[in-house]
């Protein structure tokens, strides 16, 4: 027998990590750090202010059609945001549902992808929310409270991550990145970023906002994506080297300070050459000062040097669009 309420935890749990990367997305240029499951709230935000954003997020199995508990899911909401309400400098109080009519109301003024405010909503909806309200000892701030429907329904994948997926879409967009298959595997990475975030036990671990955005960086220096006619070594081991160096990018959790030095250090290199040739120049006379960095394969004669250099020309080769990334996410 199929465990349906099993099912429908799983089923929430989904959401809540595609509901989080929606409000990151939704405040990436001030985001500081990402928490799913927090201390106080299914998604906590902190901002570069110091300001949160609390978010319930609260799912319906058949969110097009099943209202019968989305009131007890508001009040619940409510309790929760109020609590956590008060322990912080908050800007804003969301609950977040894929329900197609959260207050389950004839008037329901929720249409696809909504965001309403408190202060916007007709009365009739205000009455059902105050109603809750007056239950609560230390309500929250309503000018702060807000309802947002994220469509979110069946088995069927893309038909249930539509929606996040055009928010990944747009944001790449955004970053100006034309390459085949970088919003799936954007979206595919962040999924499992944030479900493993999700399940961490130490609420203290978060998501930082360069763990959030190196993915897009590791898939820009794919070195798939960069040729080989400069190196002087042949296609099997060229081969060989792509491979190792997929395995240390999939790292890429431990990978950022690499990165960082690698451009930091390219940057004061003097040199008469330009572009290609001065990259070239660079990584010549510079590959083995990343040894202790990249010393996966120490003592492996040519296959060491050549995965060094690939990487660093990696790195290099698409720094501007790395720094055009970071600029425009404002890391």
């Amino acid at each position: 027998m199929v465990n349906r309420s099993a099912n429908a935890v799983m089923f929430g749990f989904d959401f809540q990590v595609n509901a989080a990367i929606v409000l990151m997305l939704q405040n990436i240029e001030e985001l500081v750090s990402l928490r799913l499951e927090g201390n106080d709230e299914d998604i906590e935000i902190i901002l570069d202010d110091g300001e949160c954003v609390f978010a319930q997020a609260k799912s319906v199995v058949k969110a097009s059609s099943d209202f019968s508990n989305v009131r007890e899911k508001l009040y619940h909401a409510l309790i929760t945001l109020s609590e956590a309400s008060r322990e912080a400098n908050v800007k804003e109080l969301i609950l977040i549902t894929n329900s197609l009519n959260p207050l389950n109301l004839k008037e329901n003024v929720f249409f696809g992808e909504s965001y309403r405010f408190y202060p916007t909503l007709p009365d009739s909806s205000k009455e059902v929310i105050d109603k809750y309200i007056t239950k609560i000892d230390e309500p929250l701030d309503l000018n702060k409270f807000m309802i947002q429907v994220l469509p979110f329904e069946t088995d069927y994948d893309l038909e249930k991550y539509k929606v996040v997926r055009q928010k990944v879409d747009s944001f790449i967009g955004k970053l100006d990145l034309n390459i085949t298959g970088i919003v799936d595997k954007t979206l595919d990475m962040w999924q499992n970023i944030f479900f493993k975030n999700g399940t961490k036990q130490d609420k203290g671990i978060k998501l930082k906002k360069r763990d959030i955005i190196w993915p897009i960086i590791c898939i820009v220096t794919d070195i798939s994506r960069s040729d080989n006619e400069w190196l002087d070594i042949d296609d099997e081991l060229y081969e060989e080297v792509c491979a190792k160096y997929n395995d240390i990018i999939r790292t890429y959790s431990e990978k950022f300070e690499l990165f960082t030095r690698v451009l930091y250090d390219y940057n004061k290199f003097e040199s008469k050459n330009r572009n290609r040739e001065k990259i070239f120049e660079f990584i010549n006379k510079n590959w083995s000062n990343y040894k202790n960095e990249l010393s996966l394969v120490n003592n492996c004669g040519d296959l060491e040097k050549a995965l060094i250099q690939v990487i660093i020309y990696s790195i290099l080769n698409g720094r501007r669009t790395i720094n055009r990334i970071k600029e425009r996410v404002n890391l």
